[in-house]
């Protein structure tokens, strides 16, 4: 499957170049990212800062959404409420997003953070905003 032109946009955003993002999928209202868990992204346990897993999933859901919208159209964060269901201590995350609800306004996304081994690290919901650029 061909990734969306706008998810390759993105893809060359200083954050994601920072992160190391890797698109998978991005196309028809889903996006798959994923990262190599650097060291630096780790806390003093070793484990993965719920920030950066966080930012994964915004990333993935923000991608997801703008393989949808028009070329005069940008969507923005409403809010993301994320839930963490273990310590990330895998090398790699994946970030699985896909539109619950596509709105003239307002969309929402969910999606899921796995590490290399398939165990579901965290999951989160978000609302975003639909505007004209």
């Amino acid at each position: 499957m061909e990734i969306h032109s706008r998810v390759k946009a993105m893809a060359e955003g200083k954050v994601w170049k920072m992160m190391g993002v890797e698109v998978v999928k991005g196309n028809d209202g889903e996006c798959e990212l994923e990262i190599e868990v650097k060291e630096d992204f780790t806390q003093s346990y070793h484990s993965m800062h719920g920030g950066l897993i966080g930012t994964l999933l915004d990333m993935s859901m923000a991608a997801a959404i703008s393989t949808t919208l028009e070329s005069n159209k940008y969507s923005n964060t409403i809010d993301l409420h994320t839930s963490y269901l273990r310590p990330m201590f895998g090398k790699r995350l994946v970030a699985k997003a896909s539109i619950v609800k596509r709105g003239k306004r307002i969309t929402v996304v969910n999606a899921d953070a796995f590490n290399e081994d398939g165990k579901h690290i965290a999951t989160a919901r978000a609302n975003f905003m639909i505007l004209d650029k």
